[in-house]
């Protein structure tokens, strides 16, 4: 079997490698997956740079997520699942940028037959936690207003995708022409450039109406400038610091306006959630992929020996959407 191997912390095109290993022995509990999609994702690279929660002892296999099918099952499985397609929790335990990869059996969920593998295989990490991030931190009714930043990345597309199903509306803030045109296709209610100006630019988009959750990624001030358009008792969830800052928050807001801020990271919630809720949580959106609802666009797909490539795309800041390995 062929996998990415990372063998030191860097610049990934530096530290990963494809290597041809023995494929292991299968546990009692484990399933043998032959691989037909695996996305790129920050998170990833951060592991790969050494800054992520996580530090694998390598050499190690490299990829969070990903979709396929099982071609072998250890003794203690139910040999039923054999062919069936199935999502690879993103707990970093095993490499998903692999041709065929050992799991065990309680970080596997059976998934959709019906649908693009491709958008199927990048729910593991980015809808899941746009949903949990919407249904976990407010009470959203319908023509509430949520607020996000680095809109125009992929997750600012399910947020967008799911509150219109929810009837939900979005403020998305962006940083260039480019990028706001992209989420005004996608759907988003209000899009704003960020400038100096932002509050200001919010006050107006919103014209009297006041956020029930602002969504961050990207930390620093415009997270702040958000919060200042809350109603009281709002909350702000931060899942990402792209910026490398704290979000910038004056102590008063949270004093006299009641506001709430959180952490999100999704391993947290695999770790500690009641395995009926996972399951039921990625085959709502495994099904809301499957009939449409739900989708990412796609800005390349590469070959696994095509990672180097893959890599300089993925970090490209102007893609158009999702890089991701495919399979034969």
């Amino acid at each position: 079997m062929r996998q990415l191997q990372l063998v030191a912390h860097g610049e990934p095109s530096d530290v990963i490698r494809l290597n041809t290993v023995r494929q292991p022995a299968l546990g009692q509990e484990d399933v043998l997956i032959s691989m037909e999609a695996a996305p790129l994702n920050p998170s990833d690279f951060l592991l790969v740079r050494g800054i992520y929660g996580i530090r694998p002892a390598l050499p190690s296999p490299v990829g969070a997520e990903g979709i396929g099918r099982v071609t072998q099952t250890g003794s203690k499985v139910d040999a039923a699942l054999l062919g069936k397609r199935v999502l690879i929790l993103p707990t970093y335990e095993q490499g998903t940028w692999a041709d065929q990869v050992v799991v065990p059996l309680r970080n596997i969920v059976q998934i959709s037959d019906h649908a693009d593998p491709l958008q199927l295989s990048m729910i593991g990490i980015n809808p899941v936690t746009a949903y949990l991030l919407l249904n976990r931190y407010a009470s959203l009714k319908l023509g509430d207003w949520v607020a996000q930043t680095a809109a125009n990345a992929a997750m600012g597309q399910y947020i967008i995708a799911l509150t219109k199903l929810a009837g939900v509306k979005t403020l998305n803030v962006v940083r260039r022409k480019e990028a706001a045109e992209q989420v005004q296709q996608w759907g988003g209610d209000h899009v704003i450039i960020q400038s100096d100006n932002l509050n200001k630019d919010v006050e107006e988009a919103l014209a009297g109406k006041k956020l029930s959750l602002v969504l961050d990624t990207l930390g620093g001030t415009p997270v702040g400038e958000l919060a200042k358009s809350l109603k009281p008792g709002g909350a702000i969830v931060v899942y990402a610091l792209q910026s490398g800052q704290f979000p910038a928050m004056p102590p008063k807001e949270f004093i006299y306006r009641g506001l709430s801020l959180h952490g999100f990271w999704l391993i947290n919630w695999i770790r500690n959630a009641p395995r009926t809720e996972i399951e039921e949580i990625y085959q709502k959106l495994g099904d809301l992929v499957a009939n449409g609802s739900l989708f990412a666009a796609v800005d390349h797909v590469y070959a696994l020996d095509e990672f180097k490539e893959a890599f300089k795309q993925s970090l490209k800041s102007n893609r158009s959407g999702k890089v991701l390995f495919k399979f034969a």
